[in-house]
């Protein structure tokens, strides 16, 4: 097994410094970039000059593209709150509709149970009477 302190290991170390060192060995520092703030000289004044007018009529672009696709946006955010709004209605229009139905229900129930202790006839007896009347008009109908 080689340690990592090995004379292997140091050999590796020496190529990587050598890889970054300059010829004569003395590292130079990276070249610095121009300054934005330097004076510009003339022939690349209108050539950066017409960069940048290409870049702002880029930006103007982009600009108006995400303008339309915001307004796009607004209107489906827009017409999905309608049809929310028509949505909640028609559920609130639905649950009092199934409210009243079952106060019909409840409400009939109880005048079936009246009629037929009036009658001294129970109401399982009147729905015999009704099975069989319906099935008398259903066999006149298909037979």
């Amino acid at each position: 097994m080689s340690s990592r302190y090995s004379a292997v290991g140091a050999h590796q170390r020496d190529l990587r410094t050598q890889l970054f060192s300059t010829p004569q060995g003395i590292r130079t520092p990276p070249s610095r970039t121009t300054s934005p703030y330097d004076p510009v000289q003339t022939s690349t004044a209108k050539h950066n000059e017409s960069f940048l007018s290409s870049l702002e009529s880029q930006n103007n672009d982009e600009m108006e593209g995400m303008g339309q696709k915001v307004a796009l946006l607004k209107n489906l955010g827009e017409r999905m709150g309608v049809e929310i709004n028509k949505s909640i209605k028609l559920n609130d229009e639905i649950t009092n509709q199934f409210e009243r139905g079952r106060v019909t229900l409840k409400n009939t129930y109880n005048k079936m149970i009246l009629m037929s202790q009036r009658a001294g006839i129970t109401w399982r007896m009147w729905l015999v009477v009704f099975i069989i009347v319906f099935l008398w008009f259903f066999y006149v109908w298909f037979f």
